[in-house]
């Protein structure tokens, strides 16, 4: 699903939404992470390809000391074709993962390809292209600059590898040939120095500036990116809600119809084969196509379940209908008057929902763009968490202390070891069954985690 398309709607009618937390809000904000910057391309040595790099700060083209790409970008993958080692290298980074969350954490680690970048203003400048496992494919272009003294990440590479560090952007208290950057890679306020023509410039100047220059040079240009990528919602595995298409070899892909639907899932699964457990399953994948009654396959993906947490507040405004909206029932009861769940629903249900409001706007099924007038952050619930020697965490009702004073597990003896206060969950089995006296709360919808309260005339 297209959620790019919305991205700047999406970020600016943040500012609108009041009565929600401004943790939440900049946690939207930053996540959708609109930037603008400079795109331009690197003459590489000896290749008539060039690097295409993205940056945010194109005042700092100066300080730069390396290029670097990401371990799946095309040309990491091609030069891997002849090169073992870079083969491994890759292999390696991405056995560690690499999600933004894990990259964060990982040491960083770069290959050197043998390759230099040009640089473009300064000819005695050339950069080395490195490998790097803390660069990312979907984010611009894949391949950076690295400035070391104003970026940390790139600080942490540089002094592991033996990379120049030069401050090009200084503050505005201290003396350009005093200023040094240690540890820590400097990223607050100040002029350019050690820059040439851009030397004495604020930092907003010299980025317009480097922009300029790359535009009328013809090998650059000014580009706003996000952070946000599209939506991909299909999943290989059971649970989920099946999504309703049916693959024909005659008429392609077919809706089913809608008075097959709801389409139910198979009880009969089995999970003891790798992969998607619907598409072992030995019939119920094969069915009728219903235009031209020949065989056909079902799609055996589910939706992801954020899918459904996107939209049912709207369905709550006439439950028994027989259309999935009904736009009178929508335009009196929403938007929701208070919404209170957990803050972990931040950046993924709350931006889809918001979302997909969005959508149902535009498709004509609705008339309002934001679904939750007002949003509370309850507190989170913790517990000690416990695992067994052998692995497995467990529940709180199965500790206990043996005559030594160590825990075990009352129903097997194992030697038990107490972990972190986490947020209670499932999956760490560090739940109690907690007494919750009732509250009259007026009119209340509950699904999964989240409480709904819709007032319409009331006092």
């Amino acid at each position: 699903m297209k959620i790019t398309e919305f991205a700047d709607e999406l970020l600016d009618d943040l500012k609108a939404l009041e009565r929600w937390p401004e943790k939440v809000r900049t946690m939207q904000e930053n996540w959708i992470g609109r930037s603008e910057g400079l795109q331009f391309s690197f003459e590489i040595e000896g290749l008539e390809d060039r690097l295409e790099v993205y940056t945010t700060r194109p005042d700092t083209i100066f300080g730069a000391s390396f290029c670097a790409v990401a371990v799946d970008h095309p040309l990491a993958l091609k030069l891997a074709e002849t090169n073992a080692d870079l083969m491994a290298f890759i292999k390696e980074c991405q056995r560690s993962g690499t999600s933004q969350e894990a990259l964060e954490a990982a040491e960083k680690k770069g290959f050197n390809t043998g390759l230099v970048a040009r640089h473009p203003f300064d000819e005695g400048s050339d950069l080395p292209i490195y490998v790097a496992n803390f660069v990312l494919m979907d984010y611009g272009t894949g391949a950076i600059f690295g400035c070391p003294a104003h970026d940390q990440r790139d600080l942490d590479f540089a002094r592991k590898y033996g990379l120049a560090v030069r401050p090009v952007v200084v503050p505005h208290d201290q003396s350009p040939d005093a200023f040094s950057v240690g540890a820590e890679a400097y990223t607050g306020p100040g002029r350019l120095a050690h820059s040439h023509f851009l030397d004495g410039m604020s930092i907003e100047d010299a980025q317009a500036h480097v922009i300029g220059l790359a535009e009328k040079g013809g090998w650059g240009r000014g580009q706003v990116t996000f952070r946000l990528r599209d939506w991909g919602i299909s999943r290989q595995r059971y649970w989920g809600t099946p999504i309703p298409i049916i693959h024909c070899e005659h008429c392609g892909i077919v809706p089913v119809p809608r008075d097959q639907l709801p389409l139910v899932l198979p009880e009969d699964i089995s999970f003891d084969k790798p992969g998607n457990p619907i598409a072992h399953h030995p019939d119920w994948k094969h069915t009728t196509c219903p235009r031209c009654q020949k065989p056909a396959l079902r799609e055996t993906d589910t939706l992801d379940t954020f899918v459904d947490s996107s939209w049912y507040f709207i369905r709550f405004t006439a439950p028994q209908s027989d259309r999935p909206i009904d736009r009178a029932a929508a335009d009196y009861w929403l938007p929701v008057d208070q919404y209170t769940g957990g803050v972990e629903h931040a950046i993924l249900h709350l931006l889809y929902a918001r979302f997909f409001t969005r959508a149902l706007k535009r498709c004509g099924h609705l008339d309002l763009d934001e679904p939750f007038a007002g949003l509370f952050t309850q507190g989170m619930v913790n517990h000690m968490t416990y695992r067994d020697e052998a692995g497995q965490w467990v529940f709180p009702s199965l500790v206990r202390e043996n005559d030594a004073g160590a825990l075990i597990r009352s129903d097997s003896g194992l030697k038990i070891t107490a972990g972190r206060v986490e947020k209670m969950s499932k999956s760490k089995r560090n739940v109690s069954i907690p007494m919750i006296s009732s509250i009259n709360m007026g009119p209340i919808r509950r699904a999964g985690s989240c409480c709904l309260i819709a007032r319409r005339n009331a006092i």
